[in-house]
């Protein structure tokens, strides 16, 4: 089967259209049509054919438009296991050496204060490199 450039244009605009205005969130008919793996399977298959039949250019856009209309796969069988962000942090936070280290860096802080220097942001801390010559490297310097 062949379609002229015109009608291939016109899908793949379409496809376009769906893609940037209907996939945030997709439609609930499409979703719940997507949340079976054997529907997926033979959604893809169809876009291959397509593809190497008809128009690659129209399968690859409608390849894009399905795989952003899927509904995202969460496996949690017990949220009680499950941590959240802030506890995660926290509980870094709570190890003794990221403690020590920061107590370490809070207490240079403190003495540079109390001596009156500028501390420095902390992007913009040179690196202490056994450079030959005038170069000085930065942590976030531009390369230009």
């Amino acid at each position: 089967m062949y379609l002229s450039k015109n009608v291939q244009y016109g899908i793949a605009g379409a496809l376009a259209v769906y893609i940037v205005f209907f996939t945030r969130p997709a439609p609930a008919p499409i979703v719940n049509l997507l949340s079976n793996p054997l529907a997926q399977l033979a959604v893809l298959g169809a876009i291959v054919y397509v593809g190497a039949t008809v128009s690659l250019l129209v399968a690859l856009v409608a390849a894009v438009a399905v795989v952003l209309s899927i509904p995202a796969r969460e496996f949690m069988h017990n949220k009680k296991e499950t941590m959240d962000t802030k506890d995660a942090v926290k509980s870094a936070l709570d190890m003794p050496a990221v403690t020590k280290a920061l107590e370490v860096v809070d207490k240079k802080v403190d003495e540079k204060r109390s001596n009156g220097e500028p501390t420095p942001a902390a992007d913009a801390i040179e690196m202490k490199t056994e450079a030959k010559g005038s170069e000085k490297f930065t942590l976030s310097a531009a390369p230009f």
